[in-house]
Order: structure tokens, then C-alpha cells, then sequence
């Protein structure tokens, strides 16, 4: 069950349509309530007193528990909850069941998973305060969150890291003309906009995954790089010469295919060294940890991985890439460590400085 980022208040503090509810330890989106959860929360009309904290909002400012309290009030047919007066929280927020597309779209996950030989089952509670929106039981358990609007790249992160300490890998579902900010913070993977979510249940194999990748070794060039990815993001870096992961779109799969391949560990969540989370099969990213000296497994607690070793690059020592690799086996004469580009005498970093430098220079030992 996922949120709704909708308004930029004061120091643009994001808002949010989850709440905390607290006799049950579980985070509600307000705006994508089940049946069950919509009964609950209208019941609270008129039940809730200042201080019961029984309905916490997430979108309250850190530290202000007093004023992150809410109650349900209704306007005609409609129910909505609302801050006490003197919180600094002013948004209210519109209770609403979930949407045709979400029910449909969890349909898809949960049909996908189970004629891929799995069991699974929708709205389940983690015990860690998540509710999945489906749950595959496979060697890799697996929640699916479909997600519909913007939604606030912590808030997502934090979700999913309850549900990974609860022993579930998260996958975040959309369905999306464009790549939200949140999208390579977490597992997540896209599909097709052209379906007719709204309407009817898509068939088999319709849904296109989008998102997940492929790693191939590229030599760092200017024209493959532009500047060496090695490089610390606040200073350009020369190219260096050596090989790095370029990473690809990976076609051809369905969301069929990545309901079946994630619970399997067929397809499984990396962090690349920039924080980046990606979905890659093991020999990509045995590839990716081999070209970075990384250690580039997924852990939701971390926001970056740690290298292996002190190396910033290396040359590719996949038997594959030896035909890419050939002419480059030895030094350049003029640094002395790269390994030299096309013409065997210097690297491509030495030979761009060479041909970058002013005639000048050339005559100021002369005089």
C-alpha cells in the first residue's frame, strides 16, 4: 500500500497520505485503503480524542508527536483526517478505497506468481509495520508494493527496509510514462502505460518489465564515459583507460517473467557504488563487482556499498572481454600505470593531454 507525495509546504517538507495507526503497528496510506481498512478507519469518526495517538500522520515534522495526532471527520458522504488545532501539520487528508488499477494490478502480480508454481497472497502484514500488497512464497520471499502517484523517496526507503527486516525483499510496482525520483532507491520495476488497467484485468504476458538491467564492460574513453566514472562525483576524472560497467536496459522480459524470476533468485537487487539499486541476474552482477572491486550486494539498511579493495578501476579479467581488451597489454610510456589505447605507446588520458596542449608550451624550455 503505498502513499501520496501532493504538496510542498514551508521548507518544501513533503506530504504524505500515511499513517502510523498505532493499535496495530501498521502504516496505512490513507488514499489506497483496502475494504477492510476503509471500514476501520470511518468507524474512527468521532472516537478519537486529543492524545488517544491513535491515528499518527508520517508527514509531521520529526520530533513533533503532539501535533502528528489525527481524527476522521466526514463531510457528506466523504471521510477525511485531520490535524488537531496548533499542529504545524496542516494538510487533511481524503480517506478513499484503492483504485480499479491497483486491485487489478496486484491481480496481475498474484496470477503471474502462482503459474509460476508459487503460493501467493495479497495484503500481508509483515509484523514490522508493512503490509504487502502481494507476498510470493518462493527460496526468495517476495512483497510486491504497487505504487500509483509520487511518493517520497525516504518514506519508500524505510518501508522497505521494515519489510527486508521482516525477511521480505520488496519490489516496487509502477506504471509510469516517466522515472520517478525514488525509483533506483529501492527494488522497483516499471511496465507499459498503455494497458487498460482501468477497465479490465491485461492478458498474460501483456505487461513489459521495465527497469531491470544489464552490465557490459566498456573501456573508459570519452566517447564510451565521457569522464572516468571512477572518478569522485565533485571533480572530473580524465578517462583512465581501464574498463568500467556501463549499464543497459535489459529487453525482453515481462512482468511475468520477473514474478517468477525474483522469488526463484534468478533476477536479484544490487546497489551500484553511486547508492543506485538496480535488478541484474548473478552473472551481471558478479561482472559489475568484478570491474569495481565492490561488494555490490543489496541491503536496504546501507546507502552504499563498500569496495574490496583500494583500486578505484580495474582492467576486465573476464576470458570474454579478452577480444575487447587485446591491444591493451602494455603501459603507457609517459605515466607509466595505464594501459596504453590504440598506437600501443601512450594511454588515452596521457594522449588527450598531449593533444590539448597549447603550442606554447612547447617552446618554454627553449629560452
Amino acid at each position: 500500500m503505498l502513499a501520496d507525495t501532493i504538496a510542498v509546504v514551508g521548507a518544501r517538507r513533503s506530504m504524505s497520505t500515511f499513517v502510523l495507526h498505532t493499535a496495530t503497528n501498521r502504516m496505512l496510506d490513507l488514499a489506497q485503503l483496502s475494504e477492510q481498512d476503509y471500514i476501520l478507519i470511518s468507524s474512527m469518526r468521532g472516537q478519537i480524542r486529543h492524545g488517544d495517538r491513535v491515528l499518527l500522520c508520517q508527514a509531521a515534522a520529526a520530533g513533533d508527536d503532539e501535533g502528528a495526532e489525527m481524527y476522521i471527520k466526514q463531510r457528506n458522504d466523504r471521510y477525511f483526517a485531520a490535524h488537531f488545532p496548533g499542529s504545524g501539520c496542516t494538510q487533511v487528508h481524503e480517506i478513499a478505497r484503492e483504485s480499479d488499477e491497483h486491485r487489478r494490478q496486484k491481480d496481475y502480480w498474484q496470477r503471474a506468481a502462482e503459474e509460476a508454481g508459487y503460493q501467493a497472497s495479497q495484503e500481508l502484514r509483515t509484523g514490522n509495520g508493512t503490509i504487502l500488497d502481494v507476498a510470493i512464497e518462493g527460496p526468495r520471499r517476495t512483497g510486491i508494493e504497487v505504487q500509483h502517484s509520487a511518493l517520497d523517496t525516504k518514506l519508500a526507503k524505510s518501508r522497505s527496509t521494515r519489510s527486508f527486516r521482516a525477511g521480505w525483499l520488496p519490489v516496487w510496482f509502477l506504471d509510469s510514462d516517466h522515472t520517478p525520483r525514488w525509483f533506483h532507491s529501492v527494488p522497483a520495476v516499471n511496465c507499459n502505460v498503455q494497458l487498460p488497467w482501468s477497465t479490465t484485468l491485461p492478458p498474460r504476458r501483456s505487461a513489459t518489465a521495465l527497469g531491470p538491467s544489464k552490465f557490459v564492460a566498456k573501456l573508459c574513453t570519452a566517447t564510451n564515459f565521457g569522464t572516468c566514472p571512477a572518478g569522485p562525483r565533485n571533480r572530473k576524472k580524465r578517462p583512465c583507460g581501464h574498463h568500467h560497467p556501463a549499464r543497459e536496459p535489459w529487453f525482453g522480459l515481462t512482468v511475468d517473467d520477473v514474478a517468477a524470476m525474483i522469488p526463484a533468485e534468478q533476477i536479484v537487487p544490487m546497489r551500484d557504488v553511486r547508492g543506485n539499486v538496480h535488478l541484474v541476474d548473478h552473472e551481471n552482477l558478479a561482472l559489475y563487482e568484478e570491474l569495481t572491486g565492490s561488494d555490490a550486494a543489496y541491503r536496504p539498511t546501507t546507502s552504499k556499498q563498500h569496495r574490496r579493495s583500494t583500486t578505484t578501476s580495474s582492467r576486465c579479467a573476464n576470458p570474454i572481454h579478452d577480444q575487447v581488451a587485446a591491444y591493451v597489454e602494455s603501459t603507457c610510456s609517459k605515466c607509466g600505470h595505464a594501459p596504453t589505447g590504440p598506437g600501443g605507446v601512450l594511454c588515452l588520458a596521457c594522449r588527450m593531454a598531449l593533444e590539448n596542449r597549447p603550442v606554447s608550451s612547447y617552446y618554454e624550455n627553449l629560452f
